[in-house]
């Protein structure tokens, strides 16, 4: 039999009645320890005994999370406090040990991916449900309750600071493991590539970075970071035409705005500005988006009107801002306005 036979076998045994269940799960547990699926089998029975623990315990167990989770946090602070003051020697020495201590955890089997599901850590709830969209590894994603992309950023973002740029890739690419729509992190691991030289490997990454960028700024980071490509290559039109596409999301952004100077400075005169049609055949023979990722809209929007006709204005709104900020689409804003959800 296979994973999900055995548990719709174990499942099928169960009686309502919470003691009697814990034991027979237990015991289940125990039968198929050293089965193909035992590790899986035995994570599935403890989720299904969570429910079934006296408050007190799912209380105590809860505390225990959250401590750990504070650990963490507040190891972050201190580091991010080292950081402001320029002693990256003491911020470095408290990440390695808070990343030695996740990694001896999760090689310990601490949220470890196993045959049927595989563990992520997310900011935001559209995170969560971006990535599940874009899921290809045929498992069930559970959330870790601790932030480990994080951890793995900051530790990435701090080794760049120090100049340790393969390092950083490899904690960056970590957190990314955690969090495959963290743009923060795909962003930080694409400047890796950009100041060792590495400009293919630059674009390559801000492209990717357009399939999670829900944001608008970060999808003007991206067109700025395609603006910057260009730059590098001094194609001064396809560098401008980016650089306008970011200020349609970042309006007052000083990088834009001196990138543009300095593009008509060094292009000479006359300059002609690219038009919209220019930049559509620049995305095109190039193979850059010129607008946000077609999933990010759909689920944004299709999310945003289920809630809404499900009466839930506040998730309603949550999925719905998110469209309307990237798009300023007047439907949604009307919409908005109704559930009374709309920015202020």
């Amino acid at each position: 039999m296979d994973f999900d036979q055995i548990m719709r076998e174990i499942t099928a045994g169960l009686t309502g009645d919470n003691a009697q269940d814990i034991a027979y799960l237990k015991e289940q547990m125990e039968k198929y320890k050293d089965h193909e699926f035992g590790k899986e089998i035995i994570r599935a029975c403890g989720r299904l005994i969570f429910p079934m623990l006296p408050d007190e315990m799912k209380e105590k167990l809860g505390h225990i999370a959250e401590n750990e989770d504070l650990g963490i946090k507040a190891t972050l602070d201190e580091v991010g406090y080292n950081i402001y003051k320029k002693d990256f020697a003491n911020a470095l020495k408290l990440m390695e040990a808070l990343v030695s201590k996740v990694d001896e955890a999760h090689e310990g089997g601490l949220f470890k991916d196993d045959a049927v599901s595989t563990y992520r850590s997310f900011n935001e709830t559209f995170e969560e449900v971006l990535c599940r969209h874009l899921n290809e590894t045929g498992k069930d994603i559970r959330i870790c309750p601790h932030p480990l992309h994080v951890v793995y950023a900051r530790y990435g973002s701090l080794l760049f600071e120090m100049k340790r740029f393969d390092e950083a890739e490899k904690a960056l690419e970590k957190a990314l493991a955690w969090d495959p729509v963290y743009t923060d992190a795909l962003f930080e691991r694409a400047e890796c590539h950009k100041v060792t030289g590495d400009m293919q490997g630059f674009f390559d990454l801000t492209v990717d970075a357009f399939k999670c960028a829900y944001t608008p700024k970060a999808v003007a980071r991206c067109f700025r970071n395609l603006g910057f490509y260009f730059v590098e290559k001094k194609l001064w039109s396809e560098a401008m035409s980016c650089f306008l596409a970011s200020m349609d999301y970042e309006k007052d952004s000083v990088n834009a705005q001196s990138e543009m100077y300095y593009i008509q400075h060094q292009a000479g005169q006359p300059f002609a500005i690219p038009t919209l049609e220019d930049f559509r055949s620049y995305g095109e023979k190039y193979g850059f988006p010129l607008q946000p990722s077609d999933d990010v809209l759909g689920l944004a929007y299709s999310y945003g009107k289920h809630f809404a006709n499900q009466g839930n204005a506040d998730i309603a709104g949550y999925f719905l801002n998110i469209f309307y900020d990237l798009t300023q689409d007047e439907e949604v804003k009307a919409l908005l306005d109704s559930l009374g959800t709309g920015e202020k």
